[in-house]
Protein backbone atom coordinates (compact mmCIF):
# COMPACT_ATOMS: atom_id res chain seq x y z
CA UNK A 1 0.00 0.00 0.00
CA UNK A 2 1.38 3.40 -1.06
CA UNK A 3 1.62 6.07 1.65
CA UNK A 4 -0.18 8.92 -0.17
CA UNK A 5 -2.00 10.07 -3.28
CA UNK A 6 -3.08 13.59 -4.23
CA UNK A 7 -6.11 13.71 -6.54
CA UNK A 8 -6.48 17.08 -8.26
CA UNK A 9 -9.87 17.23 -9.95
CA UNK A 10 -10.68 20.03 -12.36
CA UNK A 11 -14.44 20.55 -12.77
CA UNK A 12 -15.12 23.05 -15.54
CA UNK A 13 -17.68 25.74 -14.54
CA UNK A 14 -18.34 24.44 -11.02
CA UNK A 15 -18.69 27.92 -9.53
CA UNK A 16 -18.61 28.81 -5.85
CA UNK A 17 -22.23 30.01 -5.87
CA UNK A 18 -23.41 26.76 -7.45
CA UNK A 19 -21.30 24.51 -5.21
CA UNK A 20 -22.44 26.37 -2.09
CA UNK A 21 -26.12 26.39 -2.96
CA UNK A 22 -26.08 22.70 -3.81
CA UNK A 23 -23.79 21.85 -0.86
CA UNK A 24 -21.97 19.78 -3.43
CA UNK A 25 -19.82 16.96 -2.01
CA UNK A 26 -19.90 18.70 1.35
CA UNK A 27 -19.15 15.62 3.46
CA UNK A 28 -16.38 14.36 1.21
CA UNK A 29 -14.75 17.79 0.77
CA UNK A 30 -15.29 19.86 3.94
CA UNK A 31 -12.51 22.42 3.31
CA UNK A 32 -14.29 24.89 1.05
CA UNK A 33 -13.81 28.44 -0.14
CA UNK A 34 -14.45 30.87 -2.94
CA UNK A 35 -11.66 31.17 -5.50
CA UNK A 36 -11.57 34.41 -7.48
CA UNK A 37 -11.61 33.90 -11.23
CA UNK A 38 -10.29 35.94 -14.15
CA UNK A 39 -11.81 38.02 -16.90
CA UNK A 40 -12.52 35.84 -19.92
CA UNK A 41 -13.21 32.18 -20.51
CA UNK A 42 -11.50 28.84 -19.93
CA UNK A 43 -8.92 29.94 -22.49
CA UNK A 44 -7.90 32.60 -19.97
CA UNK A 45 -8.30 30.63 -16.76
CA UNK A 46 -6.82 27.23 -17.58
CA UNK A 47 -3.29 28.47 -18.39
CA UNK A 48 -3.30 30.32 -15.05
CA UNK A 49 -4.27 27.13 -13.21
CA UNK A 50 -1.51 25.22 -14.99
CA UNK A 51 1.23 27.80 -14.44
CA UNK A 52 0.24 30.14 -11.60
CA UNK A 53 0.81 33.11 -13.95
CA UNK A 54 -1.73 35.82 -14.73
CA UNK A 55 -2.93 36.29 -18.35
CA UNK A 56 -0.62 39.22 -19.17
CA UNK A 57 2.27 36.90 -18.21
CA UNK A 58 1.22 33.60 -19.79
CA UNK A 59 -0.14 35.45 -22.87
CA UNK A 60 -3.43 33.56 -23.22
CA UNK A 61 -6.83 35.23 -23.16
CA UNK A 62 -9.35 34.46 -25.90
CA UNK A 63 -9.09 32.31 -28.99
CA UNK A 64 -9.48 34.69 -31.93
CA UNK A 65 -7.20 37.67 -32.45
CA UNK A 66 -6.36 40.16 -35.17
CA UNK A 67 -3.96 38.64 -37.71
CA UNK A 68 -0.58 40.36 -37.60
CA UNK A 69 0.31 39.17 -41.10
CA UNK A 70 -1.26 36.66 -43.43
CA UNK A 71 -4.10 34.88 -41.68
CA UNK A 72 -4.07 31.07 -41.53
CA UNK A 73 -7.71 31.37 -42.61
CA UNK A 74 -7.04 33.54 -45.66
CA UNK A 75 -8.23 30.84 -48.04
CA UNK A 76 -11.62 30.60 -46.30
CA UNK A 77 -12.77 34.06 -47.38
CA UNK A 78 -14.24 32.69 -50.59
CA UNK A 79 -16.77 30.74 -48.51
CA UNK A 80 -18.35 33.99 -47.39
CA UNK A 81 -20.98 33.69 -50.10
CA UNK A 82 -22.58 30.69 -48.37
CA UNK A 83 -25.98 31.33 -46.74
CA UNK A 84 -25.75 31.48 -42.94
CA UNK A 85 -28.01 28.45 -42.44
CA UNK A 86 -25.37 26.41 -44.27
CA UNK A 87 -22.16 28.24 -43.31
CA UNK A 88 -23.09 28.24 -39.64
CA UNK A 89 -24.12 24.59 -39.38
CA UNK A 90 -22.14 22.93 -36.59
CA UNK A 91 -21.32 19.82 -38.62
CA UNK A 92 -19.83 21.87 -41.44
CA UNK A 93 -17.93 24.00 -38.93
CA UNK A 94 -16.56 20.93 -37.16
CA UNK A 95 -15.32 19.38 -40.38
CA UNK A 96 -13.70 22.62 -41.56
CA UNK A 97 -12.13 23.05 -38.10
CA UNK A 98 -10.60 19.57 -38.23
CA UNK A 99 -9.26 20.24 -41.72
CA UNK A 100 -7.65 23.53 -40.63
CA UNK A 101 -6.09 21.93 -37.55
CA UNK A 102 -4.57 19.13 -39.63
CA UNK A 103 -3.36 21.49 -42.34
CA UNK A 104 -1.56 23.80 -39.90
CA UNK A 105 -0.51 21.20 -37.35
CA UNK A 106 -2.49 22.71 -34.47
CA UNK A 107 -2.33 20.53 -31.35
CA UNK A 108 -4.37 22.73 -28.99
CA UNK A 109 -8.12 23.08 -28.69
CA UNK A 110 -9.31 24.46 -32.03
CA UNK A 111 -12.81 25.33 -33.17
CA UNK A 112 -14.06 27.90 -35.69
CA UNK A 113 -17.38 28.28 -33.84
CA UNK A 114 -19.63 30.71 -35.73
CA UNK A 115 -17.03 33.21 -36.95
CA UNK A 116 -18.31 34.37 -40.38
CA UNK A 117 -16.17 33.00 -43.19
CA UNK A 118 -15.96 36.53 -44.61
CA UNK A 119 -14.27 37.74 -41.39
CA UNK A 120 -11.84 34.85 -40.88
CA UNK A 121 -9.17 36.14 -43.35
CA UNK A 122 -8.59 39.07 -40.97
CA UNK A 123 -8.11 36.87 -37.90
CA UNK A 124 -5.63 34.50 -36.30
CA UNK A 125 -5.95 31.92 -33.52
CA UNK A 126 -4.07 32.05 -30.22
CA UNK A 127 -4.08 28.48 -28.86
CA UNK A 128 -2.31 26.60 -31.62
CA UNK A 129 -0.33 24.39 -29.23
CA UNK A 130 -1.62 22.04 -26.56
CA UNK A 131 -1.31 24.03 -23.32
CA UNK A 132 -1.05 20.79 -21.33
CA UNK A 133 2.17 19.79 -23.12
CA UNK A 134 5.68 21.25 -22.69
CA UNK A 135 6.04 24.37 -24.80
CA UNK A 136 2.30 24.91 -25.04
CA UNK A 137 2.13 28.08 -22.94
CA UNK A 138 2.65 31.17 -25.08
CA UNK A 139 4.53 33.02 -22.34
CA UNK A 140 7.02 30.17 -21.97
CA UNK A 141 6.10 29.15 -18.42
CA UNK A 142 6.45 25.52 -17.38
CA UNK A 143 3.19 23.80 -16.52
CA UNK A 144 2.52 21.93 -13.31
CA UNK A 145 3.06 18.66 -15.19
CA UNK A 146 6.64 19.60 -16.00
CA UNK A 147 7.18 20.24 -12.30
CA UNK A 148 5.58 16.90 -11.47
CA UNK A 149 7.88 15.22 -13.96
CA UNK A 150 10.93 16.85 -12.41
CA UNK A 151 9.86 15.81 -8.91
CA UNK A 152 10.34 12.14 -9.72
CA UNK A 153 6.98 11.17 -8.28
CA UNK A 154 4.78 9.00 -10.51
CA UNK A 155 1.97 11.08 -11.96
CA UNK A 156 -0.76 10.94 -14.57
CA UNK A 157 -3.35 13.28 -16.06
CA UNK A 158 -6.54 13.02 -18.09
CA UNK A 159 -6.81 13.64 -21.81
CA UNK A 160 -8.87 16.83 -22.17
CA UNK A 161 -10.09 15.60 -25.56
CA UNK A 162 -11.93 12.63 -24.03
CA UNK A 163 -15.39 12.61 -22.41
CA UNK A 164 -15.84 12.29 -18.66
CA UNK A 165 -16.61 8.55 -18.58
CA UNK A 166 -13.31 7.77 -20.32
CA UNK A 167 -11.28 10.03 -18.06
CA UNK A 168 -12.92 8.70 -14.91
CA UNK A 169 -12.29 5.12 -16.04
CA UNK A 170 -8.67 6.03 -16.72
CA UNK A 171 -8.33 7.53 -13.23
CA UNK A 172 -9.85 4.43 -11.65
CA UNK A 173 -7.42 2.20 -13.52
CA UNK A 174 -4.45 4.27 -12.38
CA UNK A 175 -5.61 4.24 -8.75
CA UNK A 176 -6.18 0.48 -8.84
CA UNK A 177 -2.56 -0.02 -9.92
CA UNK A 178 -1.55 1.67 -6.67
CA UNK A 179 1.56 3.31 -8.14
CA UNK A 180 0.61 6.85 -9.10
CA UNK A 181 1.03 9.54 -6.43
CA UNK A 182 -0.20 12.61 -8.33
CA UNK A 183 -3.33 12.47 -10.48
CA UNK A 184 -5.02 15.27 -12.46
CA UNK A 185 -8.59 14.46 -13.52
CA UNK A 186 -10.20 16.68 -16.16
CA UNK A 187 -14.01 16.92 -16.17
CA UNK A 188 -16.07 19.09 -18.54
CA UNK A 189 -19.51 17.47 -18.24
CA UNK A 190 -20.99 20.00 -15.79
CA UNK A 191 -20.01 22.88 -18.06
CA UNK A 192 -21.68 21.24 -21.06
CA UNK A 193 -24.90 20.33 -19.31
CA UNK A 194 -25.32 23.77 -17.72
CA UNK A 195 -24.73 25.49 -21.07
CA UNK A 196 -27.50 23.33 -22.49
CA UNK A 197 -30.08 23.38 -19.68
CA UNK A 198 -29.20 26.23 -17.33
CA UNK A 199 -27.85 26.30 -13.80
CA UNK A 200 -30.94 24.65 -12.24
CA UNK A 201 -32.66 21.88 -14.19
CA UNK A 202 -33.45 18.20 -13.57
CA UNK A 203 -30.79 17.21 -16.12
CA UNK A 204 -28.28 19.37 -14.27
CA UNK A 205 -29.32 17.87 -10.93
CA UNK A 206 -28.69 14.42 -12.36
CA UNK A 207 -25.26 15.45 -13.68
CA UNK A 208 -24.22 16.79 -10.29
CA UNK A 209 -25.49 13.67 -8.52
CA UNK A 210 -23.58 11.44 -10.93
CA UNK A 211 -20.40 13.46 -10.53
CA UNK A 212 -20.67 13.29 -6.74
CA UNK A 213 -21.12 9.53 -6.98
CA UNK A 214 -18.00 9.23 -9.12
CA UNK A 215 -16.00 11.35 -6.67
CA UNK A 216 -17.02 9.22 -3.71
CA UNK A 217 -16.22 6.04 -5.65
CA UNK A 218 -12.76 7.38 -6.52
CA UNK A 219 -12.17 8.30 -2.87
CA UNK A 220 -13.27 4.84 -1.68
CA UNK A 221 -11.12 3.12 -4.28
CA UNK A 222 -8.08 5.20 -3.39
CA UNK A 223 -8.55 4.45 0.31
CA UNK A 224 -8.09 0.75 -0.47
CA UNK A 225 -4.70 1.38 -2.08
CA UNK A 226 -3.25 4.37 -0.18
CA UNK A 227 -2.94 5.20 3.51
CA UNK A 228 -3.44 8.95 2.93
CA UNK A 229 -5.89 10.10 0.25
CA UNK A 230 -5.97 13.84 -0.42
CA UNK A 231 -8.65 15.15 -2.77
CA UNK A 232 -8.65 18.67 -4.16
CA UNK A 233 -11.48 19.77 -6.48
CA UNK A 234 -11.37 23.14 -8.21
CA UNK A 235 -12.89 25.03 -11.12
CA UNK A 236 -11.97 27.83 -13.49
CA UNK A 237 -15.11 29.95 -13.25
CA UNK A 238 -18.81 29.85 -12.45
CA UNK A 239 -21.93 29.91 -14.61
CA UNK A 240 -25.01 32.17 -14.88
CA UNK A 241 -28.40 31.66 -16.48
CA UNK A 242 -28.90 33.82 -19.56
CA UNK A 243 -31.92 36.10 -19.23
CA UNK A 244 -31.02 38.89 -21.71
CA UNK A 245 -30.04 38.52 -25.37
CA UNK A 246 -28.18 41.52 -26.79
CA UNK A 247 -28.49 42.33 -30.50
CA UNK A 248 -25.57 44.76 -30.33
CA UNK A 249 -23.74 43.11 -33.25
CA UNK A 250 -26.43 43.71 -35.93
CA UNK A 251 -26.97 47.23 -34.53
CA UNK A 252 -23.23 47.87 -34.69
CA UNK A 253 -23.09 46.80 -38.32
CA UNK A 254 -25.50 49.63 -39.20
CA UNK A 255 -23.07 52.22 -37.81
CA UNK A 256 -21.28 52.59 -41.14
CA UNK A 257 -17.81 51.41 -40.18
CA UNK A 258 -16.39 48.73 -42.48
CA UNK A 259 -14.78 45.55 -41.15
CA UNK A 260 -11.22 45.30 -42.47
CA UNK A 261 -11.03 48.89 -43.66
CA UNK A 262 -11.87 50.78 -40.46
CA UNK A 263 -11.59 48.14 -37.79
CA UNK A 264 -11.23 44.46 -36.90
CA UNK A 265 -13.40 42.95 -34.16
CA UNK A 266 -14.09 39.65 -32.44
CA UNK A 267 -17.50 39.18 -30.89
CA UNK A 268 -17.12 36.59 -28.13
CA UNK A 269 -20.23 35.35 -26.31
CA UNK A 270 -20.16 38.07 -23.65
CA UNK A 271 -17.43 40.43 -24.80
CA UNK A 272 -16.58 42.34 -27.98
CA UNK A 273 -12.95 43.23 -28.71
CA UNK A 274 -11.89 45.84 -31.27
CA UNK A 275 -8.77 46.99 -33.14
CA UNK A 276 -8.95 50.25 -35.14
CA UNK A 277 -7.15 51.31 -38.31
CA UNK A 278 -7.44 55.05 -37.64
CA UNK A 279 -8.36 57.44 -34.86
CA UNK A 280 -11.56 58.60 -36.55
CA UNK A 281 -12.95 55.05 -36.51
CA UNK A 282 -11.83 54.63 -32.90
CA UNK A 283 -13.57 57.84 -31.83
CA UNK A 284 -16.79 56.96 -33.67
CA UNK A 285 -16.89 53.45 -32.23
CA UNK A 286 -16.05 54.53 -28.68
CA UNK A 287 -18.70 57.25 -28.64
CA UNK A 288 -21.35 54.90 -30.02
CA UNK A 289 -20.53 52.06 -27.62
CA UNK A 290 -20.66 54.38 -24.62
CA UNK A 291 -24.23 55.27 -25.55
CA UNK A 292 -25.39 51.64 -25.71
CA UNK A 293 -27.13 50.28 -22.60
CA UNK A 294 -26.16 46.64 -23.21
CA UNK A 295 -22.82 46.68 -21.38
CA UNK A 296 -19.73 48.78 -20.69
CA UNK A 297 -16.30 49.65 -22.05
CA UNK A 298 -13.51 48.34 -19.83
CA UNK A 299 -10.84 50.92 -19.00
CA UNK A 300 -7.15 50.08 -19.19
CA UNK A 301 -6.99 50.47 -15.41
CA UNK A 302 -9.67 47.86 -14.97
CA UNK A 303 -8.04 45.49 -17.44
CA UNK A 304 -4.73 45.90 -15.61
CA UNK A 305 -6.47 45.09 -12.33
CA UNK A 306 -7.75 41.89 -13.89
CA UNK A 307 -4.24 41.01 -15.09
CA UNK A 308 -5.48 41.25 -18.68
CA UNK A 309 -3.85 44.41 -20.02
CA UNK A 310 -1.57 43.31 -22.86
CA UNK A 311 1.04 45.90 -23.81
CA UNK A 312 0.93 44.90 -27.48
CA UNK A 313 -2.90 44.92 -27.52
CA UNK A 314 -2.78 41.38 -28.86
CA UNK A 315 -6.32 40.67 -27.69
CA UNK A 316 -7.87 44.04 -28.45
CA UNK A 317 -7.56 47.80 -28.12
CA UNK A 318 -11.08 48.26 -26.79
CA UNK A 319 -13.09 45.76 -24.72
CA UNK A 320 -16.87 45.93 -24.36
CA UNK A 321 -18.30 43.61 -21.69
CA UNK A 322 -21.88 42.51 -21.04
CA UNK A 323 -23.27 42.17 -17.49
CA UNK A 324 -23.83 38.76 -15.94
CA UNK A 325 -26.81 36.97 -17.46
CA UNK A 326 -26.52 38.70 -20.87
CA UNK A 327 -25.40 37.15 -24.14
CA UNK A 328 -24.60 38.48 -27.61
CA UNK A 329 -27.06 36.89 -30.04
CA UNK A 330 -25.65 36.55 -32.60
CA UNK A 331 -21.92 36.52 -31.88
CA UNK A 332 -18.85 34.91 -33.42
CA UNK A 333 -19.23 32.01 -30.97
CA UNK A 334 -22.97 31.38 -31.09
CA UNK A 335 -25.79 32.27 -33.47
CA UNK A 336 -28.58 31.48 -31.03
CA UNK A 337 -29.28 31.80 -27.34
CA UNK A 338 -27.33 29.56 -24.98
CA UNK A 339 -29.23 28.75 -21.79
CA UNK A 340 -26.34 29.55 -19.43
CA UNK A 341 -22.99 31.27 -19.93
CA UNK A 342 -19.84 32.50 -18.20
CA UNK A 343 -17.26 35.14 -19.14
CA UNK A 344 -18.55 38.09 -17.14
CA UNK A 345 -16.89 40.48 -14.70
CA UNK A 346 -14.76 38.39 -12.32
CA UNK A 347 -16.12 40.16 -9.24
CA UNK A 348 -19.72 39.10 -9.91
CA UNK A 349 -20.82 36.40 -7.42
CA UNK A 350 -21.83 34.02 -10.22
CA UNK A 351 -18.35 34.25 -11.78
CA UNK A 352 -16.30 32.99 -8.83
CA UNK A 353 -14.67 29.57 -9.00
CA UNK A 354 -14.40 27.17 -6.06
CA UNK A 355 -11.78 25.25 -4.09
CA UNK A 356 -13.02 22.11 -2.31
CA UNK A 357 -10.71 19.74 -0.48
CA UNK A 358 -10.63 17.10 2.25
CA UNK A 359 -7.47 18.58 3.81
CA UNK A 360 -5.93 21.93 4.68
CA UNK A 361 -3.49 23.28 2.08
CA UNK A 362 -1.78 26.49 1.17
CA UNK A 363 -4.51 29.17 0.86
CA UNK A 364 -6.44 29.18 -2.41
CA UNK A 365 -8.15 32.56 -2.70
CA UNK A 366 -7.78 32.91 -6.48
CA UNK A 367 -6.89 30.82 -9.52
CA UNK A 368 -3.11 31.53 -9.37
CA UNK A 369 -3.08 29.97 -5.88
CA UNK A 370 -3.96 26.50 -7.21
CA UNK A 371 -0.58 26.00 -8.86
CA UNK A 372 1.47 26.29 -5.60
CA UNK A 373 -0.70 23.63 -3.97
CA UNK A 374 -0.19 21.25 -6.89
CA UNK A 375 3.54 21.95 -6.83
CA UNK A 376 3.80 21.47 -3.06
CA UNK A 377 2.16 18.06 -3.42
CA UNK A 378 5.05 17.00 -5.64
CA UNK A 379 7.93 18.33 -3.56
CA UNK A 380 6.67 18.45 0.02
CA UNK A 381 5.04 15.88 2.27
CA UNK A 382 3.32 18.73 4.12
CA UNK A 383 1.16 20.85 1.75
CA UNK A 384 1.14 23.70 4.31
CA UNK A 385 4.91 24.22 3.97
Amino acid sequence: MKPRIDLFIFADALGWAIASRRRFAEQLLPVRNRSETLLGYSSTCDPTILTGAIPSEHRHFSFFIKAAGRSPFAHLGHLGFLPEILAGHHRIRNQVSKFIARRHGYTGYFQLYSVPFSKLPYLDYSEKKDIYEPGGIAGGQATIFQHWQQSGKPWVRSDWRLPDPDNIAHARHQIEQGEVELLYLFSARLDAVMHQYGVDHPQVDAAFDLFATHLQALADLAARHYRDVRIHLFSDHGMADVNVCSDLLPRWEKLGLKFGRDYIAVWDSTMARFWFNDEAARATATAWLREQPDGEILSDERLAGYGCLFADRKYGELFYLLPSGSLFVPSFLNQRKVTAMHGYAPEHPDSAACWLSNTDTLPVAALPDIFPVMRAAAYDDNPLV
